[in-house]
Formats: C-alpha cells, structure tokens, sequence
C-alpha cells in the first residue's frame, strides 16, 4: 500500500505523452484539412507520416485570439500561412474591432522649434472604475514630424490617428503600428471613414483665403476626395467636389460616416457684415458636401480654438466661458446639434469646481475637450505637455453631478530619462483622444 501510493505520487510530478489509438483513429474516414486545423504529431511515434489533425472550430479561433493584444497577433502572423489568413481576413478584423474595448491615445510632438523632430503616441486602457490615475504605454514613435500648437487636434478615426504635417499628410494605426504618408495639394486635409464600403476617404480643401483676397467675386470652393485601399495606397483622386465660398475654423469631426468642421461664410457684397457662422456637412460615402448647418454665432466665437466632439452619437462643441482678458474659465457651454435637417442647436450651461487655464496665445496653456469616455464624463486635456519631466493630467467633468476630478496619465514623457534619451526641449504640442477604438486593420 506504501509503495503503491508512492509510486502514484511519483508519478503525478512526470509530464508523459498521453497515448494515442492511431490504428483506432484511423477506422474513422478521412476529412478534408482546412486552414483552421492544427496538425499535431505523436510525440513517441517519430516515424514519418503519422500525423493527427485536430479540428479547432473557426469560432473559437476567433474567441481565443480576440482576447489578445494588437501588437502579439501582429507578431501571430508570422506563425503561419493560415494564421495569416485568418488574422488579416475582414470577417476576423471586423470581430476583433467589436469585441475589443476601446482605448485613450495621448500623443505629442517635440517642440517646433526643436531637433529631432518626431511625433510620440500612447494608449492605455480606459478606466473601468472612477479613478485617479492611469497607465499609458509608448505604442510607437514617427520620426520627422512635428506639429504646431494653435489649437490644433489629432483626429481618432475608426482605429487610426490622422495629422497634418503642412502639405504632408500622415495616417497611423498605433495597433499595428502601421504608418501611411501622402502629399496633399493643400495644407486643410481631413479623414473620414464610410461605415457602409468600410473605406477611409480624406478630404482636401483647395480653394485658401489668398485665392478669395485676389479674387473678392470668387464665389465657390474646390475640394480633393482621396480614396484610400488596401496596401497602403491612393486609390485615387477626385477635384469634383464644389461648393459656396467658406472659410475653415476648424479640423474635421468624424461621425457616423459624416465629416463636419466649423466655418464662416461671408456674406456677398457685403464687406462690413459679419461672416455667417455654419458648421460644413461633409458626405463620405457619396463624396458631396451635404450641407452647411448654420449655427448660433456663440458657438464658433473662439474659431480655431473650437473644441468638436462627438457627445451622445450627436455633433457637440465645447463653449469656455472667458471673462475679458481671463486666462482660465470656471463655466463653459455644450451645444449640441439636436437635428442635422433643421439646424437646431440645444445648450447647456455648467460651473465646474475648479478654474482651468484657456490661454488663447498660440503656446500658451489650454485645456480643451476632445470627448467623452463611456460614462458620459467630459474630458478636459492640455493642448501642451505641462513641462519636462512633469506629471500629464486630464480632467473628468461628470454632467449629472456637476462634479469634476484630476486623472494622471502615468508614463506621458513625465521623467527626465524620457525627456533626455529622445532629446525633447521646449513646448510640446499634445493631445489626447478618448475611445479609441482598438483595430488590426490595415490600410
């Protein structure tokens, strides 16, 4: 009995092969191998040809691999053919897309006046419960870029990060780690996303403010639709796109396979009336501008400093209430665009409990909001990284109960190692996007 159990217990601590019934097995009839089955050798039976496939079911590939990581299943498809196959297939980039929670991006630019010039962008995933801190980690850096800080935004579309870079135009996706430059005929450049073709467009304002200084009767606006493809290409490019004579405020909203940016129109023959303020409607998929929405002249009273975001699955603009000559605003606006066809805007007015800077110089300090994360909270982001080797904060304002609360990003640039091995000096331009949505897409 003594040697019995310890030959039992000597046994539970050798890992052996689990027999097979080959001769068994093989009575049953043979099925074709598709590339979802695994091939699995005996591991005592070393001669050639004996081998058993094991059917993995297509769903719980899927399962299994959604559950991973971007960056480890782009090192996947180096494993084989089939999972090649399998991971870059639309049916799979679609689950992956559906199934994985969405993530911030925080991303910057070292100084304009600085060398080397790069750009930096983090992600992190989005608090599960309220919180004052999070993580994000370094996804990938673009050498020779560098951005300017006048209120300008990087914009987060269907799982890729678009900017403009003067006439150069640069889409990345920090999953795949997947970068794709263009040069554009001119420096207005937007990206929009067509749900229904599942195809990136980017649009391309031709017509500038010069041409309308030596040309006061010019009357109309010319637009490029840049169609996008697989492989990292231009498929092609269109100059039909016309519209009336605006004047762009703003960088381009992506929503729901609709682009909007604010502008002003103005008004013919008429040079001591203000221009109209209005919101252009741009259409993806049938490459038209839709519409210009008008809209109450408080809403694009700080112009370029305008903050868009999608609140609610509806077109919002964050309004700062500064007083005078105010560096900072306690109260702000939320206009939302309640109805496209008819224009009509709601507003609401809220008192946050602590000041935030709103410098309108073109480095100074700002905070402004890029969106919402899923629980409605608005966030507040600085347009600039606070200072070397300085803590990044984000503020979280929720609108049910008119409370507000400071969140770290941990690992944004905020130690001297960082600052000194990437050489960064001087005032970076900084962003920071909110539901990012996680993809394995490749353009």
């Amino acid at each position: 009995m003594m040697k019995r159990k310890e030959h039992e217990k000597g046994s539970r601590s050798i890992l052996e092969p689990i027999p097979l019934d080959l001769k068994k097995m093989a009575r049953s009839p043979a099925k074709s191998v598709t590339h979802h089955q695994k091939e699995v050798y005996e591991s005592r039976d070393k001669s050639p040809g004996k081998k058993l496939h094991v059917f993995l079911p297509y769903d719980m590939e899927v399962e299994t691999l959604t559950r991973l990581p971007g960056k480890s299943l782009m090192k996947f498809l180096c494993v084989s053919k089939n999972w090649y196959s399998l991971i870059r297939s639309q049916r799979f980039v679609a689950s992956y897309y559906a199934a994985k929670p969405s993530r911030f991006v925080a991303a910057f630019t070292n100084s304009v006046f600085g060398k080397p010039e790069r750009l930096f962008i983090f992600s992190g995933e989005e608090e599960k419960t309220c919180s004052s801190s999070l993580v994000a980690n370094l996804d990938m850096t673009i050498p020779s870029v560098t951005l300017p800080c006048n209120g300008y935004k990087y914009s987060s579309v269907h799982g890729f990060m678009a900017c403009n870079d003067v006439t150069t135009f640069i889409i990345c996706n920090p999953s795949t780690r997947q970068v794709l430059s263009f040069h554009c005929k001119a420096f207005r450049t937007s990206l929009g996303y067509d749900p229904v073709h599942d195809q990136f467009k980017a649009l391309t304002l031709l017509t500038s403010e010069f041409d309308h200084i030596h040309n006061p009767s010019l009357m109309m606006c010319t637009h490029e639709v840049i169609r996008l493809g697989r492989g990292g290409v231009v498929v092609s490019r269109s100059s039909q796109v016309t519209s009336p004579y605006y004047l762009p405020l703003t960088v381009g909203l992506s929503i729901n396979g609709f682009m909007y940016y604010g502008a002003s129109v103005p008004v013919p023959n008429e040079e001591e009336t203000p221009p109209t303020p209005v919101f252009v409607c741009f259409d993806v998929r049938n490459e038209r501008i839709l519409s210009f929405i008008t809209t109450p002249k408080e809403v694009l009273v700080w112009q370029s400093y305008t903050s868009l975001i999608e609140y609610k699955g509806k077109l919002a603009v964050i309004v700062p209430n500064c007083l005078g000559c105010a560096s900072s605003f306690d109260r702000f606006n939320l206009w939302i665009l309640e109805d496209v066809t008819k224009h009509e805007w709601s507003k609401q007015t809220f008192e946050l409990p602590l000041p935030l800077p709103f410098t309108r110089a073109p480095m100074g300090q700002r905070l402004i909001s890029q969106g919402t994360n899923k629980a409605g909270e608005i966030i507040f982001s600085p347009t600039t990284l606070p200072g070397r080797a300085k803590p990044f904060y984000v503020f979280y304002f929720n609108t049910d109960t008119k409370s507000a609360r400071r969140v770290r990003i941990h690992g944004v640039a905020d130690t001297e190692e960082f600052w000194s091995r990437y050489g960064l000096t001087g005032i970076c331009c900084a962003s920071f996007s909110p539901q990012h949505a996680d993809s394995i897409a490749f353009l």
